[in-house]
C-alpha cells in the first residue's frame, strides 16, 4: 500500500513540476501523513518539496517548509480530532490546497482547492480500503 502511494507521489511530483497547475503532491502527502503517522512522512515531505522546487526552478526549500509545517499541523490534531475520517481529510485537503495555491501563486485557487479536496477524499477512500483486512470465507468441509 505504501509502495502504491510512493509511486503516486512520484508521478504527482513530476506532473505538478511540469504540466499540472494543481497541488497534487500535497494531496498525496496528506494521505500519506494520515495513514502512516510517523517521522518518515516529514523526510518524504522535505524531499518532495526540494524536488518540486528544482523542477519548477524556484527558490529551493519553500515548498519543503510548507509541506513540513502542514504535515506537523495535521499530526498535531491527531489526538484532538479523528483525522482518519472523511470529513477531516476533505477539509484538510481543501484548506491545505487553498493556502498552498495562494502562497505559490496558482490561478483559479478556489476551484483547485475544491478539486484537491475531492481527489484527496477519493484517494484516501481507495487507500483506506486497501488497509482493511479482507474477510476470508471458510467453507465447511464434511469429513
Amino acid at each position: 500500500m505504501f509502495l502504491t502511494l510512493g509511486i503516486l507521489l512520484a508521478i504527482s511530483v513530476l506532473l505538478e513540476g511540469t504540466i499540472v497547475m494543481m497541488p497534487m503532491a500535497l494531496v498525496c502527502l496528506l494521505c500519506l501523513a494520515i495513514l502512516r503517522k510517523d517521522w518518515v512522512v516529514f523526510l518524504i515531505a522535505f524531499l518532495t518539496g526540494i524536488f518540486l522546487d528544482i523542477l519548477k526552478v524556484q527558490t529551493v526549500g519553500e515548498r519543503s517548509i510548507f509541506f513540513i509545517i502542514f504535515i506537523f499541523l495535521i499530526l498535531l490534531y491527531q489526538r484532538k480530532y479523528e483525522i482518519n475520517s472523511y470529513p477531516f481529510v476533505a477539509a484538510a485537503g481543501f484548506f491545505g490546497a487553498l493556502i498552498y495555491s495562494l502562497l505559490f501563486g496558482y490561478a483559479n485557487w478556489f476551484w483547485c482547492s475544491l478539486l484537491s479536496a475531492a481527489i484527496t477524499s477519493i484517494l484516501f477512500m481507495l487507500l483506506r480500503g486497501k488497509l482493511r483486512p479482507q474477510k476470508t470465507q471458510f467453507r465447511k468441509i464434511n469429513v
